[in-house]
């Protein structure tokens, strides 16, 4: 039996003016990822500058998901914001530790964690 995998997709909630950004799936295109971006772009346009992404509903992903990460980051952070990472998984983890991205990324175990580190 063959299991269809699913492409990119990405739920989107805010609680006390941090935006979560649910990703599940996996990454078939460019144009997923630029959707993601574009995504960003338009919280900060509208002066949603706290986010987290929450990647408990996926398994694992590659380099075109940690260049999307990192441009997302720059942005937020240029707009006097910033992004956090949650649901990680070992595989997630793994990738974060071998690229050094742990050092700029903070990783946090749950969206509530997350959401509550913006207002420490």
């Amino acid at each position: 039996m063959r299991f269809k995998e699913q492409v990119l997709q990405f739920d989107m909630t805010e609680i006390e003016n941090v935006v979560i950004l649910s990703i599940r799936g996996t990454v078939k295109s460019a144009s997923e990822l630029a959707q993601f971006r574009e995504k960003v772009k338009q919280l900060i346009e509208s002066g949603l500058t706290s986010v987290v992404v929450d990647f408990s509903r996926m398994r694992w992903f590659g380099s075109a998901m940690l260049g999307v990460l990192i441009a997302s980051l720059t942005l937020l952070r240029n707009a006097g914001g910033d992004l956090r990472l949650t649901g990680i998984t070992k595989q997630i983890e793994n990738i974060l530790t071998v690229t050094h991205l742990t050092r700029i990324f903070r990783t946090l175990e749950s969206v509530d964690q997350a959401v509550e580190s913006y207002s420490q």
